[in-house]
């Protein structure tokens, strides 16, 4: 190992002999020339004596050197499985900071169940109702990954459940603003309008006939003068 480009550095949180996952720290550096923060690790696995990053070790329960994951396919052997790609990402975007759709699933939360930590319990529990071009999909998007909370849904489906999607009620129904264009015959543009610009209640979005582009404009002045 080519020691040369780093120095030694006294780290007051990372000492040597702290336990992170399955790494020990030995010695702390930094790279020379860099901001960038090195620990000298040994694994549980048996791997001993290599360089590690700092920010990728701190709050990461499942550090390794790569183990875990070796291991993972090795015992599983399901990677070439059609479900193994979704339970890979389902578990990235939970768990994996680097993911760029944490923020909005372990980032708020959002977790994977103990019992689909194992993948072949996730297959045993899913397969039977998958079909090519399905995704999986959490029915209450404020709880986790689990069988009670799961089913597959074709990409049009997933995509009206989004956290982000408005939904109105009505009729005694509840509804995204996409499936309420469908049934009344009016615009998702002209919806949204009414709802987020316009502040106009269920059902006045919902039953005020399409207006002509001089009406709409003299409503939205009116609202903008703060007249109803």
């Amino acid at each position: 190992m080519d020691m040369s480009k780093f120095a030694d550095w006294e780290s007051p949180t990372i000492t040597p002999g702290k336990k992170y996952g399955r790494l020990t720290i030995l010695s702390t550096y930094y790279k020379i020339g860099t901001y960038r923060y090195y620990a000298l690790c040994r694994c549980d696995c048996g791997t001993d004596s290599f360089l590690k990053r700092i920010d990728h070790i701190m709050g990461r329960e499942n550090v390794g050197c790569g183990c875990t994951q070796r291991e993972a396919v090795t015992k599983h052997g399901k990677w070439g499985h059609p479900l193994f790609r979704v339970w890979t990402a389902m578990n990235s975007r939970c768990y994996n900071k680097k993911d760029n759709r944490y923020a909005n699933y372990g980032g708020r939360g959002i977790t994977v169940c103990d019992k689909w930590k194992d993948i072949n319990q996730f297959i045993t529990d899913m397969e039977f109702t998958y079909r090519k071009g399905l995704q999986i999909e959490r029915t209450d998007n404020n709880k986790g990954y689990s069988p009670d909370n799961c089913k597959w849904a074709t990409q049009t489906e997933q995509a009206r459940n989004k956290s982000s999607n408005i939904k109105l009620s009505h009729d005694g129904k509840t509804l995204c603003l996409s499936e309420w264009s469908q049934i009344t015959g009016l615009s998702y543009g002209t919806l949204w309008e009414r709802v987020k610009i316009l502040g106009w209640n269920t059902e006045r979005a919902l039953t005020t006939p399409a207006l002509s582009a001089k009406a709409r404009c003299l409503i939205a002045r009116n609202t903008y003068r703060g007249k109803s």
